[in-house]
């Protein structure tokens, strides 16, 4: 494994993010969002892969039997005091592994730009609150930012379902349960993990991914009881979020879960990664708040994704932002390009940043 042990030391001299490793070509690190290839390893083989494969599974039967059946796995791994997230697959045949470097160190906050997310975050002592932002938008960091800042602040019982566990969390003021998600974790699924939680006296529930209905119906019935639950769901924008909840209901159920949202709901946070003038990557956030004008629009019997987006683009609440003019005052305040912009949102959005902007620009 030596040759494994040196991809990984040199992804974590270059601070990468994600390792990738496939059939024919050299190790591929992502390093602040741009893919380079480590070329001192030759192009690994399917010798190599199928060796890392069983070094990783490490004669887990039940492993293998997951990825010959499931044709995929992910795991944790650890290396040098460094905790990695390895996802295996298959594409012709042969494994292939994306690989994300858990940065176990402290969160900072205000380099990510998390301030205002964690800000709205800790106003909510009840009910639900979803982050959102497609695969790699920085969902699971700003969660763990979260529950840094009210481990420091708060004395509540929090408890942690993940798959799998990434960022460790010591108890400060907090008294914090971490699980894993999954067949060889401490919880075989989501939905057992939350069912179970109503029985922990848990003050604050982190649901690493709602996937179904059945995990949303145990996640409103946890937020319903008074215990303050954030999960996440992999949707773009704070309406979309909306309409993929209402989607996992039959027409007939939807009166009454729009209902439940419109109380229990407290707030929607969407985000993007993009890079700042710097070449770092910051996070892009959209913030829904339930106030009483959302929670009507959700109620209503024709659900419109362009009106709750209209609402949140109007402010109507303090702390409320639409993806637009969040990235309107990134610009004014000079932290990004207006090239990042146009590369980051649809041409209509960008149209309306610049005229936001006051000109073309």
């Amino acid at each position: 494994m030596e040759k494994f042990f040196k991809i990984l030391d040199e992804a974590l001299k270059l601070d990468a993010s994600d390792i990738h490793l496939l059939n024919g070509k050299p190790p591929v690190f992502r390093v602040e969002k741009k893919l380079i290839e480590f070329n001192e390893i030759e192009p690994l083989t399917k010798y190599d892969l199928e060796g890392l494969m069983e070094y990783l599974v490490n004669d887990s039967i039940e492993l293998v039997d997951i990825f010959e059946n499931a044709k995929k796995l992910d795991i944790s791994y650890e290396y040098m005091k460094k905790r990695f997230r390895v996802n295996a697959s298959m594409s012709f045949g042969v494994p292939t592994f994306s690989i994300r470097i858990i940065q176990n160190e402290e969160i900072d906050i205000k380099k990510f730009n998390l301030e205002k997310m964690v800000g709205i975050i800790k106003k909510f002592n009840s009910g639900l609150i979803l982050i959102t932002g497609k695969v790699n938008s920085g969902k699971t960091t700003t969660l763990n930012a979260y529950v840094q800042t009210i481990n420091k602040e708060r004395n509540k019982k929090v408890v942690m379902l993940e798959e799998p566990i990434e960022h460790r969390h010591t108890s400060d003021k907090c008294v914090i349960v971490q699980k894993e998600v999954g067949k060889t974790g401490d919880v075989p699924s989501y939905y057992d993990g939350v069912i179970n939680l109503l029985r922990e006296d848990a003050d604050i529930a982190i649901v690493g991914e709602i996937r179904d209905r059945q995990t949303m119906d145990a996640v409103l019935d946890l937020a319903e009881s008074g215990t303050l639950v954030i999960g996440t769901l992999h949707t773009r924008a704070c309406g979309e979020t909306l309409d993929r909840i209402l989607g996992l209901y039959s027409p007939s159920e939807q009166k009454s879960i729009k209902y439940i949202l419109s109380t229990v709901l407290k707030a929607v946070v969407s985000q993007k990664l993009v890079k700042d003038k710097e070449d770092h990557v910051i996070m892009v956030p959209e913030v829904m708040i339930n106030n009483s004008t959302i929670s009507a629009l959700i109620r209503q019997e024709n659900f419109s994704i362009s009106e709750i987006q209209d609402a949140i683009d109007r402010k109507s609440e303090k702390g409320m932002i639409s993806f637009e003019r969040s990235f309107a005052k990134l610009y004014e305040d000079g932290q990004i390009t207006l090239e990042s912009i146009r590369e980051n949102v649809e041409d209509e959005q960008y149209q309306y940043i610049l005229k936001l902007l006051g000109g073309d620009n």
